[in-house]
């Protein structure tokens, strides 16, 4: 395969790609069953480059959304870490399972008014190591006091219901197609090992329908400041080189047979798109 650099250009996104989707996750067909499913459907796929976000917009609202989530208190943890010292990790957990058996029945008993830890936390690891945390700390109310997780999502500003992205993978790929008067998407990437199956299977079906009849592809970058970009639209489908085949095993030659004609791409780099390069699959 002979690459070549191709030019990074911003343009208004076209959003009646990505607009009137609704998912399809019910389609389990290997790639040969999906190919022939897909011939009347004009199927289309579209890559949306994913670019780290800059850290000045790591904490403000506009670019995030912000939850607090309740975790445990200094003093709770200290009671845990005193257990683990006296009794060692595996020992511990032997432990807090046979106090989790002693009060159960009491706390269906007591209607579950309170989390059965809470049972074991005043009952028997306050009386064992109170007295040891508070020699070692003054003031103990500081410890009591609640404590939060501050959980940042990034948004995803795209039409619903794409509004959502593994942002472990550092592409999302999206397959649609019409059918009757809808529109239906699935998506691939590389965050989870159901996300590279789909992206393995479609792409070997789409890469066998498109030595047939070409499936076009559109190129998107989601960049650092969360603005949506169009970079390219090829008549040809055109996908990311990274994770085919993964969780969706075919030897080499078969892939390359699939792929015949395909356009390959990937760029540089991960953090924010520098450079950007294309080849086509030649057996």
């Amino acid at each position: 395969m002979t690459a070549h650099q191709i030019p990074i250009t911003h343009q208004p996104a076209d959003l009646s790609l990505l607009t009137d989707l609704t998912w399809e996750s019910s389609n389990s067909f290997p790639h040969g069953e999906l190919a022939k499913y897909l011939t009347d459907k004009n199927p289309y796929s579209v890559t949306i480059i994913l670019d780290n976000l800059d850290w000045q917009y790591h904490n403000r609202k506009t670019h995030v959304k912000k939850t607090h989530h309740p975790r445990m208190s200094r003093y709770h943890e200290l009671l845990h870490e005193s257990l683990t010292t006296e009794f060692g990790k595996e020992n511990s957990n032997k432990q807090y399972s046979e106090w989790l058996d002693k009060y159960r029945q009491r706390w269906l008993e007591e209607g579950k008014a309170k989390d059965l830890d809470d049972y074991i936390l005043e009952l028997e690891m306050e009386p064992r190591y109170k007295k040891a945390i508070e020699q070692r700390y003054k003031n103990i109310g500081k410890l009591k006091q609640p404590r939060f997780i501050t959980h940042r999502e990034r948004y995803y500003n795209l039409p619903e219901p794409i509004i959502h992205v593994d942002w472990r993978s550092p592409y999302d790929n999206l397959f649609i197609w019409a059918e009757g008067n809808h529109k239906y998407v699935a998506r691939g990437g590389s965050g989870s090992s159901g996300a590279r199956e789909t992206n393995s299977r479609f792409i070997f079906a789409l890469g066998l329908l498109n030595q047939k009849q070409l499936v076009p592809s559109h190129l998107f970058l989601y960049d650092k400041t969360n603005k949506l970009h169009q970079l390219h639209s090829f008549p040809t489908l055109t996908i990311p080189k990274y994770d085919i085949g993964a969780n969706y095993y075919l030897d080499s030659i078969r892939e390359k047979r699939l792929l015949k004609g395909t356009q390959l791409i990937w760029w540089e780099s991960f953090a924010e798109l520098k450079r950007l390069f294309v080849s086509t699959v030649n057996i």
